[in-house]
């Protein structure tokens, strides 16, 4: 592993709904585009915890960034967003 760069490959939607399965032990193809997270367990601590490791593969996400944001597809319009302006 290279310390010159820190940066980790882009989130793709799927790399997302595998994050967000992962984090609250759901099958990713359990989880619809459009599903409410809260619903499937998604509380802000394990976001936070999510926003942390992707800021760790130099994302820059903040946490108020994402509030209200509560589907794969809301989630994934905000990161893309940030992306694309890196």
């Amino acid at each position: 592993m290279s310390t010159t760069n820190n940066i980790a490959a882009p989130l793709t939607l799927e790399s997302l709904r595998t994050d967000i399965s992962n984090i609250i032990h759901e099958s990713p193809t359990n989880i619809g585009l459009d599903d409410n997270l809260m619903d499937w367990g998604l509380d802000s601590l394990r976001l936070l915890n999510l926003i942390t490791a992707w800021n760790h593969s130099g994302l820059q996400l903040d946490i108020s960034e994402l509030a209200g944001q509560l589907t794969l597809n809301a989630i994934w319009q905000v990161i893309s967003k940030r992306q694309a302006c890196a």
